[in-house]
């Protein structure tokens, strides 16, 4: 479902609402990293009008499992976030700019709208991704997989002993000499 708010509704009083974002999104553009586990995430929506400019606050909520990118055990992260965005008239983005000038830089939290709506779900989706980590960890202080045995360093030590560098796997490169 299309999260659009119609212009024509939109006043300088701030109106709030209420939208569902199915997280259909997530499967299609996590590769496989995060899954959704709400079929459904929660989005509120503030918008303003002056004129041709919509301002509007979006604040979305969900819970997204994940393997710890340290232990590969499962966890989960939960998504709080918040983003304002300006939407200007049909042919207003480019208004009064100099191709050539230096200062001609998007702004990402500037587009235009068509006139008619307002289209937020894209956004919506982008900001989500962008809140969520690269490398999720299960916690901060998540000790990860022994390299040597792969033992869960969380939950029990191992017997591999520490690796030194005469013994360890990269020793052989302890003998290259470069020459100068």
């Amino acid at each position: 479902m299309a999260i659009t708010l119609k212009i024509s509704d939109l006043t300088s009083h701030p109106s709030h609402s209420q939208h569902v974002l199915t997280a259909d999104w997530c499967a299609e553009r996590m590769d496989g990293v995060y899954t959704a586990i709400e079929p459904q995430m929660p989005v509120t929506v503030s918008a303003v009008r002056n004129a041709d400019v919509v301002e509007v606050t979006v604040e979305e909520h969900g819970n997204f499992g994940f393997s710890c990118s340290r232990c590969a055990e499962p966890a989960q992260w939960p998504l709080h976030t918040s983003f304002q965005h300006h939407f200007v008239g049909p042919g207003q983005l480019d208004a009064g700019e100099d191709p050539d000038s230096l200062e001609n830089i998007d702004d990402p939290d500037v587009s235009e709208h068509d006139g008619a709506e307002v289209q937020i779900e894209d956004l919506c989706i982008e900001h989500a991704i962008l809140s969520l980590p690269d490398f999720p960890l299960c916690d901060e202080a998540c000790k990860g997989l022994c390299a040597q045995c792969g033992t869960n360093l969380n939950s029990s030590t191992c017997q591999c002993g520490t690796l030194t560098l005469s013994t360890g796997p990269w020793a052989a490169l302890q003998r290259l000499k470069v020459q100068a």
